[in-house]
């Protein structure tokens, strides 16, 4: 095969896989860090029946099939295979539209249900957080002081939770940081309260993966273009070849 504009596309090609493995490993790699950073966070939260550990899971899963896909695009670019590049291409555009109809639906339904979670995680936070005994250590205790510790928050909606459960001001030691024996509300504990951390955190992460979907998505849709087009030119070259 030759002609420059091929030669063109095709290394155009490899640029998309490149970018296309690199947003795969992102995926990967999203997945691997949120699941190291808060699978104690995780463990309390599934404490409380709040259930966050399929997420960083699903972001390896999808990290992996990404970097699959580039790899049979850059084996059907070397090979100048039509037949690769053209399943590659339809594949690619199959999982644009999946990508497309179920970001475009879970956007609404976030949007819709924005509230009712805050609520259901305000809920569920604060029944355990009423169990709190400080004179016990158990399952309830230790699922509150991973909370407040690795969010760094006090309370459940904020460090006035803690009055008259303590005497005085104080609050468990986890409301501070570096768990000192003498934790005090406005005198060294945090601020914040652990439903609006949490939920901020969330709200932060699904913004990051939105953002990475977009992009994933539209290296997506230029690969599947490019390939086509490669695809077509090896076609009209083997015709060429065939007439001459």
């Amino acid at each position: 095969m030759c002609g420059c504009a091929t030669v063109l596309v095709k290394y155009i090609l490899f640029l998309f896989n490149l970018l296309f493995v690199l947003g795969a490993i992102a995926f990967i790699a999203l997945g691997v860090v949120f699941k190291l950073n808060i699978d104690e966070v995780t463990e309390a939260l599934e404490k409380n029946n709040i259930n966050f550990s399929i997420a960083p899971t699903l972001a390896i899963v999808v990290g992996c099939v990404v970097f699959v896909i580039a790899f049979f695009g850059c084996c059907g670019a070397i090979r100048e295979s039509t037949c690769m590049l053209t399943t590659y291409a339809i594949i690619l555009l199959t999982i644009f539209i999946l990508q497309v109809a179920l970001g475009v639906y879970a956007f609404l339904q976030y949007k819709d249900s924005n509230e009712e979670i805050r609520r259901d995680i305000s809920q569920e936070l604060t029944k355990t957080f009423n169990k709190y005994n400080p004179n016990k250590n158990t399952e309830v205790e230790e699922a509150v002081d991973v909370l407040q510790s690795k969010l760094e928050c006090c309370g459940p909606e904020n460090p006035n939770f803690w009055n008259g459960k303590f005497t005085g001001n104080a609050a468990p030691s986890s409301c501070c940081p570096g768990e000192p024996a003498d934790c005090r509300i406005g005198a060294g504990a945090y601020s914040e309260g652990c439903v609006p951390k949490l939920f901020s955190f969330l709200e932060d992460s699904v913004k990051i993966v939105g953002i990475v979907v977009i992009v994933i998505a539209a290296v997506e849709l230029g690969g599947a273009i490019i390939a086509l087009c490669l695809s077509s030119s090896i076609r009209n070259a083997e015709r060429r070849g065939n007439y001459a």
